[in-house]
């Protein structure tokens, strides 16, 4: 049978097309060589939530949704009126609490010396009072002897025992203004717990006025923004999202059966779905000692009895190498699906 030139000529472009489809297809799904090949694998980097730490209304929003942020640029500023009074009564408290240390330290003083001046007249009024002692006992002979009346012993044991009584009364104040002291001065260190008490709530209304302007917590970029100027916001609150730019790597679940080539300093080569025209390369940095199934939110339990054996899955951390261009890891976003082959 001849064949005519049209029909040749389809032959060859179909031959053709069949070619170079199974060309694709081979180069899509088979990987020769010494390389484990998985297109279940995404970019990652670190989502750091942003919160409230106070309650208040929202007074300005410095930022935009998607737009790079330095760490320590503010972000949010929340009214700060309140925080600003407690501000001002806690420091009010606190100068009360060192006022009234002042004072109590005053009346130590105070009964402290009445202690000196109590004790003086106690060896004056003891001196008298032996003195007295010393009469009695000499108008004690010399009544036995009537060489004096019973008028002068009289006197006499009077003189003494009113200065007996004037030197117990001496030493029981004494004892009293002891005591006043004694409770001075455990007013003082009731008084330095207020102190410290007042300084404490002092301090933490100053951190809470602080934590009215919030600020990033580290270099990256915002997030979707979904708060609103006015908006009263609740202390643990997400207030917003920052992608942090310092760090990003590559999460890639191999099958369990892709493992025994797999280990730490593996290089790989990494492509984007996003960026096709580049290869980046990275290194095998760990290996997850937990299928991604067992770290799941409702992990499976075959204890039921319906088994079935599915091929589980390990998570790989890769890192990209420091030879990469910075222009294209500029490029990556957290959550781009890649393909990564680990060589061995």
């Amino acid at each position: 049978m001849k064949l005519n030139t049209k029909t040749i000529i389809s032959y060859v472009l179909s031959f053709a097309v069949i070619a170079l489809a199974l060309f694709f297809i081979g180069k899509k799904f088979i990987h020769p060589g010494n390389v484990e090949f998985t297109d279940n694998a995404q970019v990652r980097q670190q989502i750091v939530p942003v919160h409230s730490r106070v309650q208040g209304y929202i007074r300005e929003i410095r930022f935009k949704e998607y737009e790079p942020v330095k760490k320590g640029d503010t972000l949010v500023i929340i009214d700060d009126a309140d925080m600003r009074l407690r501000v001002a009564q806690a420091r009010a408290d606190y100068a009360n609490a060192i006022a009234g240390k002042e004072v109590a330290d005053h009346g130590v003083n105070v009964a402290s010396a009445n202690v000196s001046v109590s004790e003086a007249s106690i060896a004056e009024a003891k001196v008298v009072m032996e003195l007295a002692a010393t009469d009695l006992d000499r108008y004690t002979k010399l009544l036995q002897k009537d060489a004096v009346t019973r008028q002068q012993y009289d006197a006499a044991k009077t003189d003494y025992e009113a200065k007996k009584a004037r030197y117990e009364t001496l030493e029981r104040q004494r004892s009293a203004t002891s005591t006043v002291v004694s409770q001075s001065r455990q007013r003082i260190a009731q008084t330095e717990a207020g102190i410290q008490l007042a300084a404490a709530a002092l301090e933490t209304a100053e951190l809470n006025l602080s934590y009215c302007v919030i600020l990033a917590p580290c270099d990256g970029y915002t997030s979707r923004k979904e708060i609103q100027t006015g908006q009263l916001v609740q202390p643990g609150q997400i207030l917003l999202d920052i992608v942090d730019s310092a760090e990003v790597w590559i999460t890639a679940n191999y099958k369990e059966t892709q493992l025994k080539h797999i280990e730490p300093g593996y290089k790989a080569e990494i492509k984007v779905d996003a960026i096709p025209d580049v290869i980046f390369h990275g290194e095998v940095k760990s290996v997850s000692t937990a299928t991604g199934a067992s770290l799941s939110l409702l992990p499976q339990d075959n204890s039921a009895g319906n088994f079935v054996k599915v091929r589980q899955r390990i998570p790989v951390r890769i890192e990209f190498s420091k030879n990469n261009d910075p222009a294209d890891m500029a490029r990556l976003r957290a959550g781009m699906n890649v393909e990564c082959e680990v060589k061995y």
